[in-house]
């Protein structure tokens, strides 16, 4: 097969690193028999300072550690009797104060599409994603986990497009590809970073992550168009991993709705409405630490005394998402939102899904963000928004544990592109993290950075 190169001239999709799907590569090799080998990618780097203050109890002169983060206890605003709190899908430690070079929210990506000759109407092509980053430790050794995040082959044609294979998921996909920050690092950027920052993950929408999948996307009916995909099931993980539920007999459902157009005058209104669903069963151990919100113990397919956690079997995890995008001239505004039962609060199904008996936590939350594109390369933006949790029958009855209640985030950026191939950015933000008994761990952050796209 004969190779020759050429450079597409393209432009470089805003969304590249995570919605490759519809990504145009940079970089192009074309056989004379049709078949088309591109590669895109891009990488980055920010210098960020945070300073958090330590959680403020009233519990004086206690020092413990807490989940997820190192926590010192001191004199404040937490009502008495708190022995700890609970930090499940945590955005940031606290008492920490440091400087240090960080990958963002973005991860580090070379990929590759292979694309195969029209065949009797059909367009089929593959996907592999290579994603890595420079955090993890002080030394080579500790450095860069390469992490495939796109493995995947599409077949398209009359009836739309179906993808098979690990890609980004569908429920609350919306939100993080119209999210500023996806260029930016947001919450979490300690210099003490394993991995990649959050950006607004657990601060405006959860996390969807790539995920095993089997994906149809319908052809545009109009304006409109519809994603319907088969999962692979995640475990949904409880306050304490005793009541974990990870019996996945089942596939998880996700879907979603858009609607794409433009109104008066030359206002681009963008619209959707997605959902996720799956059914999770209880091992025969964490069935037995199910319990009804009185507190009486209740082993598997037995009905407690209290209605509102009877069910010691398995855990529906159900979540719907909502948002819009409106563009006019110069401006854009995006608001999203979202409630999930059994979701998490920062990853789906992950940290805060269920509480410490096995019932699912309520969530919900949102963001608004404004930008304006002032022309030759220069925007600016700011953004609100946070993730909340509702507390179940087993948190109200402990009163010596404090669980996570709000995580809010302000943020400002302001970006210049250079040329189409190098982008710089200052940013900064401020995060708060509430507890449903008092008390409240506070982050300033800001620094400067820039991204390469080829």
């Amino acid at each position: 097969m004969k190779i020759s190169k050429k450079i597409a001239i393209a432009a470089i999709p805003a969304v590249m690193a995570l919605a490759s799907t519809t990504a145009d590569s940079k970089i192009l090799l074309m056989s004379q028999e049709g078949w088309e080998v591109s590669f895109d990618g891009a990488a980055n780097a920010f210098i960020m300072h945070q300073s958090s203050d330590a959680v403020q109890a009233q519990s004086a002169d206690l020092q413990s550690s807490v989940a997820g983060s190192s926590t010192v206890f001191q004199a404040g605003d937490g009502a008495s009797g708190i022995t700890s709190f609970v930090n499940y899908g945590g955005v940031m430690g606290s008492g920490t104060d440091s400087t240090g070079i960080v990958t963002g929210l973005l991860p580090n990506v070379w990929g590759m599409t292979l694309k195969a000759p029209t065949t009797n109407g059909l367009d089929m092509q593959a996907r592999l994603g290579l994603y890595t980053h420079m955090n993890g430790g002080n030394n080579a050794l500790g450095n860069g986990v390469l992490n495939i995040r796109e493995t995947n082959f599409s077949v398209s044609g009359s009836f739309g497009t179906v993808l098979v294979g690990r890609s980004l998921g569908i429920h609350q996909s919306k939100p993080i590809l119209n999210d500023m920050l996806l260029f930016g690092v947001g919450a979490a950027p300690s210099a003490d970073n394993s991995g990649t920052t959050l950006g607004r993950i657990g601060l405006g929408y959860l996390y969807t992550d790539f995920q095993p999948q089997i994906t149809w996307t319908t052809p545009g009916i109009g304006p409109f168009g519809i994603k319907l995909g088969v999962f692979d099931p995640n475990d949904v993980v409880s306050v304490k991993s005793a009541a974990d539920a990870t019996e996945n007999v089942a596939p998880r459902v996700e879907a979603e709705i858009s609607y794409s157009g433009t109104w008066m005058a030359g206002l681009g209104v963008d619209l959707w409405v997605d959902g996720s669903y799956q059914n999770t069963e209880f091992t025969a151990a964490a069935a037995g630490v199910c319990r009804t919100d009185s507190g009486a113990v209740a082993s598997a397919g037995t009905s407690g005394t209290t209605a509102s956690h009877t069910n010691c079997d398995d855990v529906d995890s159900a979540g719907v998402g909502f948002g819009t995008k409106l563009t006019y001239d110069m401006f854009s505004l995006v608001a999203s939102g979202f409630y999930g039962t059994g979701m998490g609060m920062r990853g789906q199904h992950s940290e805060g899904a269920l509480d410490a008996v096995g019932k699912p936590i309520g969530t919900y939350g949102g963001y608004i963000q404004g930008t304006a594109d002032f022309g030759q390369g220069t925007s600016i933006g700011y953004s609100y928004g946070g993730n909340f949790a509702n507390q179940t029958g087993d948190d109200l009855n402990d009163t010596n544990i404090a669980e996570v209640s709000k995580q809010t985030m302000h943020s400002g950026m302001i970006w210049h592109n250079v040329n189409d191939n190098f982008r710089l950015i200052a940013e900064g933000g401020y995060v708060e993290q509430g507890y449903h008994l008092g008390g409240h761990v506070d982050d300033t952050f800001g620094g400067v950075g820039a991204f390469f796209f080829w």
